[in-house]
């Protein structure tokens, strides 16, 4: 069965060729030891945009207003051995947000600079959808990873346009 998961992009952009995404190494779970965005599984009765808030708030401490999100797009990861991993995973964005980042046992936050990203301890796929979600990008896409789980084997990728604020009394997903 395909998990839904979210993952929530906070970036902090003063105009300058100095922006910064939040990212984390992941300590336990999947994606031990690789540096990814926030965010994970979306619970039952819970909406994409719902679980990206929690999920920002329980992995980093900070809380990001469900209007302050922005939709920017989906993925659909396929698994070549482990058709269990595959996942539908709604993408958002924030450059707003209250609080202090604090550490928990799943995560350990830290800025990054988005001209320079840890591509090399980050999913393969990270190269291929990163760029568009921090530019502000919406997308569309499915990518195929192989048996091994480190290479992306097939990517189809679709530029839907400019990620968009969620209209108001919608919660996503």
């Amino acid at each position: 069965m395909t998990k839904s998961t979210c993952l929530a992009y906070l970036i902090r952009d003063d105009g300058t060729p100095h922006a910064q995404v939040l990212l984390g190494e992941k300590l336990r779970g999947f994606g031990a030891g690789r540096v990814v965005a926030l965010g994970g599984h979306v619970e039952p009765g819970e909406s994409s945009l719902e679980a990206a808030v929690r999920e920002t708030r329980e992995e980093s401490g900070l809380l990001v207003a469900p209007d302050d999100f922005a939709a920017a797009g989906q993925v659909r990861f396929r698994w070549a051995d482990t058709p269990a991993w595959d996942m539908d995973v709604d993408l958002f964005r924030a450059t707003r947000w209250t609080g202090d980042i604090v550490a928990s046992d799943e995560l350990e936050p830290e800025w990054w600079p988005v001209a320079d990203l840890p591509l090399c301890r980050m999913w393969d796929d990270a190269r291929i959808c990163v760029p568009f979600v921090l530019r502000g990008d919406a997308i569309d896409a499915e990518i195929a990873y192989d048996a091994a789980s480190e290479r992306v084997v097939a990517v189809a990728l679709r530029v839907l346009g400019r990620s968009q604020p969620l209209p108001g009394g919608v919660t996503g997903g």
